[in-house]
């Protein structure tokens, strides 16, 4: 999850804004979806999943390829290399100031904001279930 409103300033080196495009959750059923986003509405985050693969946020590069691996065994390697880099970018590549666009599958848009904090592994925070 990651908290969005007011953030700081992007710094001296990093001066270009980035935005970033994440689905907060398959949008199949629609209730899922409707469910998942309503939460992170009415708390002003953005939720990526994944709890499946348990606390993500410290693990290096490597342990995660193997969480992914094990935990997905039949998908394709291409499949398995996008999951890693999607996770590893949502913990540690979007910083505040950045912009989350957050999409309702592949074409539709269900809003834009700004990140105004880290990610964070919240267990027990989980709309779903």
């Amino acid at each position: 999850m990651m908290d969005f409103g007011p953030g700081p300033a992007k710094s001296e080196k990093n001066l270009m804004t980035r935005y970033w495009v994440i689905a907060p959750t398959k949008s199949n059923p629609p209730e899922l979806f409707e469910k998942v986003w309503q939460f992170d509405l009415s708390n002003g985050l953005i939720s990526i999943g994944w709890r499946e693969l348990g606390d993500v946020s410290k693990m290096s590069k490597d342990t995660l390829s193997d969480a992914v691996a094990k935990t997905y065994p039949d998908k394709p390697t291409a499949t398995k290399s996008l999951y890693v880099n999607m996770i590893w970018a949502f913990y540690h590549e979007i910083s505040p100031g950045d912009y989350l666009v957050a999409r309702r599958g592949r074409k539709n848009l269900a809003g834009v904001g700004k990140v105004s904090g880290p990610a964070l592994y919240a267990p027990g925070k989980d709309p779903v279930h």
